[in-house]
């Protein structure tokens, strides 16, 4: 996620506010409906007292009559000058309400990307939680497995994936996604103060998760996979270090900590760290683990004999893993515009909804195998596996060990003389082979069963 370094954003509000101004002129032949004079008058009443002075000071450089306003609105030498004259002589709220004012009486709409921000966590939150939530009830009650490491894991990832989504519906109510400059004072407080404890919980889901893929590859991965087995273990240990590294990072990144939702406005003295820079090297770290995640069993899997269901079934599993891996890159894109703008809030929304769609994709993806082992059991016939196979035969039986099928014909007979005729008896037995329950690997992946009941009839 992209963190607000707030003496970074006041310094370019201030030496770029007129950069935004020029983009938005595009839009300013709104303003010809509006009335030059009492467009004027509301504007001029709506300033501060330093940015009338700029106004009157700086309209002398303009071919434009005091009183025209869309013709001022169009004027890009008079904006600049009005927006380095409010530089020196204006404060940041003084800034921000000038230019809110300006851009309303220029009739220019406000950006809002609110609905985006409460859209993905609404859909995508809910759909992990239901992805754990079936994951847990088809190991205890359907597949009668017990909960292991990696379970435990992503219920905590879930945990804090949860207050990440739900973090978003009020952090968007008070003006995430909106323009900086149209909300007020208290909203920008409370959204970055919701902004601080979205990027902790962020840091933490995320970690979470990660631990919980590579436990679920050293319980699921038999002992001959050693690369696998020895690699998840190494990147146990660094995704630990580096999920509490960078929390810590995050939770002390302005000094003191309350700098982060109230330095913006420049009257608290403070100093926060280079976040644009972290933010790139760590979106860059985090990117390079999540392919080494997801690629870590590729090789053992390639090498898995599958029917066709299951390689599709498979298939899916990495296509989600990659799919994080370009929703990943895309949020790296957004520190480019995060890094030059001078409206955080706006432009900083596209990385807060990829982070939580990132977070919430990655813990629908660590939960596809042990969904796909409960569907084995509801829909054997789709899902190319049936937790109860039987063979039965009426001369002997058959039993199937690993991925290799073995068979064996039981047949007692004796020699016995009736009135000197030999006579032979033949005594057939049923057996039936079934599998009391999947292992592990075969429950969670594509390996095949390992134990079976044998049963006379």
């Amino acid at each position: 996620m992209v963190h607000l370094s707030h003496t970074h954003i006041c310094t370019n509000f201030i030496g770029t506010t007129t950069r935004t101004m020029r983009w938005y002129t595009a839009f300013f032949v709104f303003a010809l409906l509006l009335s030059s004079s009492k467009a004027q008058g509301d504007l001029m009443s709506s300033l501060p007292e330093c940015a009338v002075q700029c106004f009157e000071q700086s309209v002398s450089t303009s071919s434009c009559s005091p009183s025209d306003i869309p013709c001022l609105c169009l004027d890009t030498a008079f904006q600049g000058a009005t927006q380095g004259c409010q530089a020196l002589n204006c404060t940041v709220k003084e800034i921000l309400t000038s230019t809110n004012a300006t851009l309303a009486a220029c009739g220019v709409p406000p950006g809002n990307q609110s609905p985006t921000i409460i859209a993905i966590p609404a859909a995508f939150g809910s759909l992990a939680i239901l992805m754990v939530i079936v994951r847990i009830f088809g190991r205890m009650w359907i597949t009668k497995i017990d909960l292991d490491w990696d379970d435990y894991l992503i219920v905590a990832a879930m945990v804090f994936a949860s207050v990440l989504n739900f973090v978003c519906f009020p952090m968007a109510y008070h003006g995430m996604g909106k323009d900086f400059w149209a909300i007020s004072f208290p909203n920008i407080d409370m959204t970055l103060k919701l902004l601080y404890v979205a990027e902790i919980f962020y840091m933490v889901a995320e970690m979470l998760v990660q631990m919980s893929l590579l436990a679920f590859y050293i319980r699921v991965f038999p002992g001959a996979s050693v690369f696998v087995r020895r690699s998840s273990w190494i990147l146990l240990g660094i995704v630990g270090c580096f999920g509490i590294a960078n929390t810590c990072a995050m939770i002390f990144q302005c000094t003191p900590v309350p700098f982060f939702w109230i330095g913006w406005a420049g009257e608290t003295a403070g100093t926060c760290i280079d976040i644009n820079l972290f933010s790139w090297i760590r979106a860059a770290i985090e990117i390079a683990i999540d392919v080494a995640i997801i690629s870590l069993p590729l090789p053992s899997v390639i090498k898995l004999q599958m029917n066709w269901k299951k390689k599709i079934q498979v298939l899916l599993m990495f296509i989600v893993g990659f799919v994080i891996t370009i929703v990943s890159i895309l949020r790296l894109q957004s520190l480019i515009q995060f890094s030059k703008t001078s409206n955080p809030t706006y432009d900083n929304s596209p990385a807060v909804y990829w982070s939580v769609l990132e977070c919430d994709m990655f813990i629908i993806c660590a939960c596809m195998p042990a969904i796909r082992s409960v569907l084995s059991r509801l829909a054997p016939d789709f899902f190319g596996t049936n937790p109860k196979m039987s063979y039965p035969s009426t001369d002997g039986y058959y039993r199937h060990q690993g991925s290799k099928e073995g068979s064996r014909q039981q047949q007692d007979s004796h020699q016995m003389s009736n009135l000197g005729e030999p006579r032979k008896i033949v005594r057939s037995v049923n057996v039936d082979v079934s599998r009391d329950q999947m292992t592990a690997s075969d429950e969670e992946l594509v390996y095949p069963p390992r134990h079976y009941y044998l049963s006379e009839r």
